[in-house]
C-alpha cells in the first residue's frame, strides 16, 4: 500500500478512489481495452497491486471485464468496459454514451497489438505535453478516406497525424495516402505527420519507401513530387526514438512494448 494513502483521511482516501475510477472509466470510454500495466501509467501507479484493486472494485460493479489472452507470445490479462461501464462514464450534460464496449470475441490478434502500441504512443505524446489526442476511429467521415491511427496538438501547437506503422504496406497504398495526406495539409486539416514504427530498420525502410514515391495522383491528374516542400512535414520515428524524443518526465518508460 502506498504510504501516503495511510496518512490521508477517509474521505480524502474515498475521493482519490472515486478520482482513479472516473479516469479509468473516461480512458477506456474511448480506447474499450486496455492491460493494468498501461491503466497503471495512466494513473502515475508503480504499484501493481494498487491498479488490480481499482480494476477489480470496477469489476465487481461490472463496470469493467477482464479477459484473458493466450496471445501476443504469452499469456496477458485485457481489461475492457462494459455496456454497463459506458452508460457511467459519460457527461449526461454534454455528451452521448459510446455504443461501443468490450468484445474480445470480435478482436484479432493484430487489432489488440496495434492499439496497445497507440495507447502507448498516446501515453508518450501527452507526458510530452502533447494534447487533444483522438483516436482515428472516433474522428468520424474523413475526407480521402485517408484516416490516421489518432490525431494531437503537439508541444508547439501543430495540428498532428499520428499513423503507428507495425507491418508495411504496398508501394501503391502509401502512394495513396502520401497524396491523401499532402492534400489534407494543404487544407490546413493536418500540420505534420509522423509514422511510427516498431524498429529503428523498419522506420529506415518506411521512410525510403515514402520519400522515393517521385508522384501521386490529385483528382485524376499525376503531380510530381518536390521532397523540400512535401518531405519537410513527414517524420519517421521508432517507437524508441518517440518515446525518448517526445517524453519528458517519461513516467511510462518501463512499459513493454508488444
Amino acid at each position: 500500500m502506498d504510504k501516503r494513502a495511510c496518512l490521508q483521511a477517509p474521505a480524502e482516501r474515498l475521493a482519490r478512489q472515486f478520482q482513479k475510477e472516473r479516469e479509468v472509466l473516461r480512458y477506456l470510454r474511448e480506447e474499450l481495452f486496455s492491460t493494468s500495466e498501461l491503466l497503471g501509467a495512466l494513473l502515475g501507479l508503480q504499484s501493481r497491486q494498487a491498479i488490480w484493486k481499482t480494476l477489480t472494485r470496477l469489476e465487481g460493479r461490472e463496470l469493467v471485464k477482464r479477459h484473458t489472452l493466450e496471445a501476443l507470445g504469452g499469456r496477458v490479462v485485457m481489461w475492457g468496459i462494459t455496456c454497463h461501464g459506458q452508460a457511467s462514464a459519460f457527461d449526461p450534460s454534454r455528451e452521448t454514451v459510446c455504443r461501443s464496449y468490450f468484445e474480445p470475441s470480435r478482436l484479432s490478434e493484430v487489432t489488440i497489438r496495434h492499439a496497445l502500441d497507440v495507447q502507448r504512443l498516446h501515453l508518450r505524446a501527452e507526458a510530452a505535453g502533447w494534447t487533444e489526442w483522438r483516436n482515428g476511429d472516433r474522428l468520424g467521415a474523413v475526407k480521402n478516406g485517408n484516416r490516421p491511427d489518432a490525431i494531437v496538438i503537439d508541444s508547439e501547437g501543430k495540428i498532428t497525424a499520428i499513423e503507428c506503422e507495425r507491418t508495411f504496406k504496398t508501394l501503391k497504398r502509401y502512394e495513396v495516402i502520401l497524396s491523401n495526406y499532402l492534400i489534407s495539409m494543404k487544407r490546413n486539416d493536418f500540420h505534420r505527420v509522423i509514422w511510427v514504427s516498431p524498429t529503428s530498420e523498419q522506420a529506415c525502410r518506411l521512410r525510403s519507401m515514402v520519400t522515393g514515391i517521385t508522384s501521386v495522383l490529385v483528382e485524376g491528374q499525376r503531380i510530381k513530387i518536390d521532397p523540400q516542400r512535401h518531405h519537410a512535414a513527414l517524420s519517421f520515428d521508432d517507437y524508441a526514438s518517440f518515446a525518448k524524443i517526445h517524453a519528458k518526465a517519461d513516467p511510462q518508460k518501463t512499459l513493454n512494448w508488444l
